[in-house]
């Protein structure tokens, strides 16, 4: 059944004739009487007894009127509803967020950005989800994804919002232990914890300002959570590759301490990922202009320490 039949018959009914309906609505009498035929074949009866002056309705008709009524009363009221929360979305006052990010950026990095996201926008629902675990949402279902390395997916757009720093670190108690390397030839000789499914490929190459040398070193174990990497190594199993930002904690309670601090990796571009769909988003754009401003600040934004016992 089409709308703007029972809108009309609501008009003419309304009205108490064609000429006032078409008098108050602006629609011709014509189309007015057209709807009203096509209604009545719709249903297989007469709503209207029709005389030169007036229009009486019949009781078919007048059953139908009080539905009508309601009907197009309750759909005024739910279309302003839904008009006021799709601009209240669109323009980032409400909603939900939907965030999903890489292990190593969570609680150190993006739990702070949307910490800020929410202080600016109070009435915005925020969900974080880890990746890469059996319960992580699909790329799909959330508004967007932290993540190092770029999702190749069709419509998916990954916006670079940054860069990060990587280098070696180890425990006071590991270094004790088996001393500081003192050039990249001698990590052949300490123990490494490893990362599964590392954005780094497997052959790693540390540069100095005037040189270059693949890393190798044994490894003694093997994660695939930062997190774990990192109390592993504070543990004092073996050296760890980290994020610079993410060992600064440790480095400044005296838990970890730089190794070859002059040789590191190439810096690991950081992306947001998202639907091209969802970006129309105000909040979406809001909260990707929140993290892109937020990365220059992300070495000062981690203070959880891993502490040994």
């Amino acid at each position: 059944m089409e709308l703007k039949l029972v809108e009309a018959f609501a008009f003419i009914m309304r009205a108490g004739s064609l000429t006032k309906a078409e008098a108050q609505t602006g629609v011709a009498k014509a189309t007015l009487s057209r709807s009203l035929q096509r209604l009545e074949e719709e249903l297989g009866v007469q709503l209207l007894i029709r005389s030169a002056r007036k229009i009486t309705p019949t009781e078919a008709g007048q059953m139908l009127y009080a539905h009508c009524e309601a009907l197009l009363t309750d759909l005024s009221g739910r279309w302003e509803t839904a008009r006021h929360e799709v601009q209240e979305l669109t323009q980032g006052g409400k909603g939900r967020l939907k965030v999903l990010s890489d292990n190593h950026f969570t609680t150190t990095f993006v739990c702070h950005v949307i910490k800020l996201f929410m202080e600016q926008h109070p009435n915005t629902l925020c969900e974080l989800d880890v990746a890469e675990r059996a319960d992580s949402p699909r790329l799909g279902d959330v508004d967007c994804y932290i993540c190092a390395v770029a999702p190749d997916v069709p419509d998916v757009i990954a916006k670079l919002v940054g860069r990060l720093s990587f280098g070696l670190y180890a425990s006071p108690q590991y270094v004790a232990r088996h001393g500081m390397p003192m050039a990249p030839k001698e990590l052949t000789a300490h123990n490494s914890i490893g990362l599964r499914r590392s954005e780094f490929s497997e052959r790693v190459m540390l540069h100095s300002s005037d040189a270059s040398h693949k890393y190798q070193s044994p490894i003694a174990v093997r994660t695939n959570d930062y997190w774990l990497m990192k109390t592993f190594c504070v543990d004092g199993l073996g050296l760890a590759l980290l994020p610079d930002f993410f060992a600064q904690p440790e480095v400044k309670n005296g838990n970890l301490v730089p190794v070859l601090p002059s040789w590191k990796p190439e810096q690991k571009r950081i992306y947001c990922a998202f639907q091209r769909s969802r970006f129309a988003s105000k909040k979406l754009r809001a909260f990707v202009d929140m993290l892109t401003k937020s990365m220059d600040d992300i070495g000062k934004l981690n203070n959880y320490v891993a502490t040994v016992p």
